[in-house]
């Protein structure tokens, strides 16, 4: 009698139990269609986008998040590359302002190029005597060796560019004598001669003036001769042209 009792009452309870939960999952579903439709019309209010088309969108975002990421990747490599090429230019630059100052200093020693600084000048002329009966009339007129000699003094005291009327001394410059006219880098010059001399003045004015110098000598026989020191001197580049016969680079044919 109970056991049938029991098993009377189990089925009634289950079946009571079956409306509840088909009610629960009911009103999750429920909730869960409401929340989609909530944020689907929370969706095309904010974005104006239709949902169907949200997932298209979320896939174009990723590939465009991947193309970022590979550019960014791009422009670092770049960025690397450019400071590559410009340390490169800069060491280039360094380089190339080296060899134009090395040119420059070059430019300088061989003449071509005008240089100006502190120095001297130096005047001389024929001498204003006339010569005596039957004297050599040579003997008061200047001669390439007298204007050698102070050119040479002034060297061996340290002048650094020296010009003789305007003509730049170099080491293929040669002064001699055609007649009466001096000659100096194939020019022909007159009296009176300028000697302008580039360097510290109270040493080559020292070097001029020395007892037995040739400064001496001229003024012996009678030649003016003028020296001043300057407080700027302008020596003109060379206008000749350097050409070698017999010398050649070592090394080279």
């Amino acid at each position: 009698m109970h056991s049938e009792e029991r098993s009377g009452r189990t089925p009634t309870l289950a079946a009571a139990r079956w409306p509840a939960a088909l009610a629960l999952v009911l009103a999750l579903a429920g909730y869960l269609v409401v929340a989609q439709v909530r944020t689907e019309w929370q969706i095309r209010r904010a974005l104006r986008i239709p949902s169907t088309q949200l997932e298209e969108l979320a896939f174009l975002l990723r590939d465009q998040e991947r193309g970022r990421a590979a550019l960014e990747s791009q422009v670092t490599e770049l960025r690397g590359r450019l400071a590559a090429y410009e340390k490169a230019a800069a060491e280039g630059r360094t380089a190339a302002a080296k060899m134009s100052r090395d040119l420059q200093e070059l430019r300088a020693l061989a003449g071509i190029t005008a240089l100006v600084g502190p120095g001297i000048t130096v005047e001389l002329n024929d001498s204003t005597r006339l010569p005596r009966a039957g004297e050599d009339p040579n003997k008061t007129i200047l001669h390439y060796s007298d204007i050698q000699g102070v050119v040479a003094e002034l060297w061996a005291a340290g002048a650094e560019a020296i010009s003789l009327n305007g003509e730049r001394v170099v080491g293929t410059t040669g002064i001699s004598c055609v007649g009466t006219t001096i000659l100096a880098n194939t020019k022909r010059l007159a009296p009176p001669f300028l000697i302008e001399a580039v360097g510290e003045p109270k040493q080559l004015v020292q070097a001029l003036r020395r007892p037995g110098g040739a400064i001496e000598l001229l003024t012996a026989f009678g030649f003016p001769v003028k020296v001043a020191p300057r407080e700027l001197v302008e020596v003109p580049a060379y206008r000749g042209t350097f050409q070698f016969e017999y010398a050649s680079v070592e090394g080279k044919e």
